[in-house]
């Protein structure tokens, strides 16, 4: 994977905490308080997609959804999904809070690569319908990193593109999680 830093890095740790959070949504819909935790960690995540269109990122949203990250974590069950995954979702989503401004980060897409490679290992060896998380997780990090690579600032088509992907890959891992 090449190396991404800056806005483009961001832009690759939105695409890995909505993939990786579609394991934890289709989960986390079964338990109210639970889903309620999920939608404002995803509304934070949405506003940092929002933000490379041009809206104002607003702190205090995402000061509710990093507070309701750190509930999240320490509320999900383990028998929903393994402890260690949820833990990498939260420090996916914790990094990615942490990575604002997008223009003046020091966050790599390396940074976000490395946990979601984690937490896609940990989903594989604990949901035994999950066997192929990993390998699945490292195809979409090279297709982002191929939507993302190239010189200059991103382009609003690259941002258009890679949001798209990501619903796709949220999907998939909430196939893998509970196969239909």
């Amino acid at each position: 994977m090449p190396s991404l830093q800056g806005e483009k890095a961001v832009l690759f740790g939105c695409s890995a905490v909505a993939r990786v959070g579609g394991a934890v949504f289709v989960v986390a819909s079964d338990e109210e308080r639970l889903q309620q935790l999920y939608y404002r960690v995803d509304a934070g995540v949405s506003a940092i997609w929002r933000s490379f269109r041009g809206y104002e990122l607003r702190e205090s949203l995402l000061a509710d959804a990093a507070s309701a990250n750190e509930k999240f974590s320490g509320e999900f069950p383990p028998a929903l999904l393994p402890r260690e995954f949820m833990a990498d979702y939260s420090r996916l989503a914790r990094k990615l809070f942490r990575a604002l401004p997008a223009g003046q980060s020091t966050v790599t897409g390396t940074d976000f690569s490395e946990i979601a490679l984690r937490a896609a290992g940990t989903l594989a060896a604990g949901v035994p319908a999950a066997r192929e998380a990993a390998e699945f997780e490292r195809s979409c990090q090279e297709e982002a990193a191929r939507i993302l690579s190239g010189d200059g600032p991103v382009e609003e088509s690259a941002v258009r593109e890679i949001r798209k992907r990501s619903g796709v890959w949220a999907l998939q891992y909430q196939r893998l999680v509970r196969p239909q």
